[in-house]
């Protein structure tokens, strides 16, 4: 019975070094995927950390809970460029 468990629970960590990482689980996206996000940010002057925080982790966060409308993301959009305008005051 415990090597058939051991078996499993060996089983289960090799699946998730090839199948979800720590960025997926935090933010919903493949690590190589948001490598891409965190250079189009950079090119375009937006702190990839900001986005990530505020934009990319709420918005994973809401989509676990219910479906995201058009609504439920503008919301997301609208607290993060919030914390922006905060920022800058």
């Amino acid at each position: 019975m415990l090597e058939n468990l051991a078996f499993y629970s060996y089983g289960i960590k090799k699946d998730m070094k090839k199948g979800l990482d720590r960025t997926f689980l935090h933010y919903g996206i493949r690590q190589e995927d948001m490598n891409i996000i965190e250079d189009a940010a950079r090119d375009a002057d937006i702190d990839a950390d900001w986005l990530k925080e505020y934009i990319l982790k709420p918005y994973n966060e809401a989509r676990n809970e219910e479906a995201v409308d058009d609504k439920k993301l503008r919301k997301i959009l609208n607290k993060a460029l919030k914390e922006i305008k905060e920022g800058q005051a």
